[in-house]
């Protein structure tokens, strides 16, 4: 798997993806984070895309993805995401599960963690 996780307590986590990212890599990563009793009160996910050379994602996926996070959003309602890249198809993969209908969770892209880390309401790490 091309990610590491990094939990933030108490209610954050990273997600750092490296190489060339595929969307089973994002499947795991998220099923791995919502099976964890953390998310119950987890209230921000900062998924970094900066270590990316590239992504394998199907439109199919994405939306796989979105459905498994609005399910997961029964339990938690209240996560803000930060999709964090200056990657072109890593920005329109962001930007297509942030405008995905099923997508519950407030999403965000931006460039830099510094940035990131400001619109979710923390101080710089």
């Amino acid at each position: 798997m091309n990610f590491e996780i990094i939990w933030e307590p108490p209610q954050g986590v990273v997600k750092r993806y490296f190489g060339h990212v595929t969307g089973n890599d994002v499947l795991v990563a998220n099923t791995q984070i919502e099976a964890d009793p953390r998310f119950d009160t987890l209230r921000y996910v900062i998924n970094d895309f900066l270590g990316c050379t590239g992504v394998s994602i199907s439109p199919a996926e994405l939306e796989e993805i979105a459905a498994i996070d609005r399910s997961a959003a029964t339990i938690n309602p209240h996560i803000r995401i930060a999709m964090l890249t200056s990657h072109p198809e890593i920005i329109a993969a962001a930007n297509a599960y942030a405008n995905d209908t099923l997508t519950i969770y407030l999403t965000r892209v931006f460039s830099s963690m510094a940035d990131a880390r400001a619109w979710l309401g923390l101080s710089p790490a």
